[in-house]
Formats: structure tokens, C-alpha cells, sequence
């Protein structure tokens, strides 16, 4: 999973298949997945995704010229029904050219997402000794899915039916690629884990709840992803976080120092172009 030691002695801060990682990893974004229904057109101005599919429509940005985003959005935006469509940027000189004009022409910047993989062994703290880590099946989605819920919204009140209803209808379509755990401490629920699964593996979701925050129960569920990533000789273990953000600093700390892919995100109100 990562180079070995450098002639000087030092290890390096890049995975050793760093080029293959990031073109590998940009194509999950840009090719279609069947098996999540999810399809990819590819146009002059870079991929869409369908708007009847599990994400709606998405336009990856591939042109480097400032005076051309008005017609790609135009262009794009058309086949949207009406959805607003989130525009990704996933270059940074790219990004630096553009983000001026995507903005005047009406896209919001939502955040920046960065990839990182993990180059060397693991560095965590202790978690609770009596953490248990559960994979999760159709029979326990609605539990993942509120825990989630509460996990991201930083709060612990009971999400509604129909949040609790999107969340399940989307982590279903994922689990024909994705895998799905739940942390518990003495039965409780307490923490969430998602991955895609494979050779090259990408944790897109990790929460705790609140109440049990700053117990080490995130890195333990890392803990554990990693461990049984090393089992099955996977090339690449990366995890996403929002760039810049506390848990892109805490995973760079904890060994995840690559950055494999990286994407500015926009929105873009079709209905108005």
C-alpha cells in the first residue's frame, strides 16, 4: 500500500502507484456503474451524469477555457429538467482559471472534497475496549441510516420519516458496491462506517455521535477497516474529507498523507439558465 523506505532512509509521503490511484479513482466519477444505476455521458465539455439516476445530474468539468463555461453550462444544464446541477471542478489549476467565471455565470461553491490514501502503517489512538463494529445489512439499514443521520447533523434528535426513507433509498443502491458498518458500545449504536469495496477502497462516509465523541471510536472503526484491507492485499486504502477541514488534519496525522483526487464543488440553478 505504500513505496518503501527512500535511499536516505525516509519514508515517502507518496503512495507507490500514486498515477494509477488517481486516474483509477477519477473514473469511478466519470464512468457509468450499472450495478448503482448510475450513467455517464461523455460530452465537449467534460461528463454528466443522468438526472434519473441515484445522484442526479452531475457535470465534471473538463474545459480549461474561462470563455466556454457559459455554453457548457447552457448545454448541460438543458438535459437537467430542471434539477440544479452540481458542477465539480477536480484540477486545481483548473479550478484557479475557472472559479471566477463559474461563479459570475451563477454556480455556488459548495466545498472542496479532498482523497487521501494511506502511505505506511496506521497511527491512531486507543479506542474503547468494548467497541463493537458490525457489518450492515438490508435488515439493519434503518438503524445505520438514523445513526448516520444523527452523526452528520451533529444533534440527536430523531430524524424524520422521510429523511430517514432518502438516506435508506440511496445507501440500498450503493451496497451492490459499498460496504456498510455500525459501531456499538454496550448495544448502542454509536458510530457509522461506508467504503466502496474492492482491490482500491474509499471510506466517502465516517461519523459519531455526538455524546460519544473524543473517545477514539472513529479511529477504531478506521482501526478495523484497515486491518481487514491488509488481509484481503488491497492496493489502496483512502479515505475523503472536506478540504480544508479538522478531519483532513486528524486523517494526515493518522498516516492518510496522499492526496489521490480532489474536486471543487459547485451548484448550478438549471432552471434560471
Amino acid at each position: 500500500m505504500s513505496d518503501e523506505a527512500t535511499s536516505a532512509g525516509k519514508s515517502t509521503r507518496w503512495h507507490q502507484d500514486h498515477d494509477a490511484l488517481a486516474h483509477e479513482l477519477r473514473s469511478w466519477f466519470t464512468n457509468s456503474s450499472p450495478e448503482i444505476a448510475y450513467e455517464v455521458t461523455q460530452h465537449w465539455y467534460g461528463f454528466l451524469s443522468n438526472p434519473e439516476g441515484p445522484i442526479g445530474p452531475r457535470l465534471t468539468l473538463n474545459i480549461d477555457d474561462p470563455s466556454r463555461v457559459a455554453a457548457a453550462l447552457l448545454e448541460a444544464g438543458s438535459s437537467c429538467g430542471g434539477q440544479v446541477l452540481t458542477v465539480w471542478v477536480d484540477d486545481r489549476e483548473r479550478w484557479a482559471q475557472l472559479d471566477g467565471t463559474l461563479q459570475v455565470a451563477g454556480c455556488r461553491p459548495v466545498k472542496a472534497t479532498t482523497h487521501l490514501a494511506l502511505v505506511g502503517s496506521l497511527k491512531l489512538q486507543p479506542g474503547p475496549l468494548n467497541l463493537h463494529i458490525e457489518d450492515v445489512d438490508d435488515e439493519h439499514l434503518e438503524e445505520w441510516a438514523i445513526t448516520k443521520i444523527k452523526c452528520f447533523d451533529d444533534r440527536e434528535e430523531q430524524p424524520s420519516r422521510e429523511r430517514i426513507t432518502a438516506e435508506m433509498s440511496t445507501r440500498r443502491a450503493e451496497m451492490a458496491l459499498a460496504k456498510l458498518q455500525l459501531a456499538r458500545l454496550d448495544a448502542q449504536p454509536v458510530g457509522v462506517v461506508a467504503f466502496f469495496a474492492g482491490s482500491d477502497q474509499l471510506v466517502f462516509n465516517l461519523g459519531t455521535r455526538v455524546p460519544f465523541r473524543h473517545r477514539g471510536i472513529a479511529q477504531q472503526m478506521l482501526a478495523r477497516w484497515v486491518e481487514e484491507g491488509v488481509k484481503r492485499n488491497c492496493r489502496s486504502l483512502i479515505i475523503n474529507a472536506d478540504d480544508p477541514g479538522k478531519p483532513q488534519e486528524l486523517y494526515r496525522k493518522m498516516g492518510f498523507v496522499d492526496e489521490i483526487y480532489w474536486y471543487q464543488r459547485y451548484e448550478f440553478d438549471t432552471v434560471d439558465s
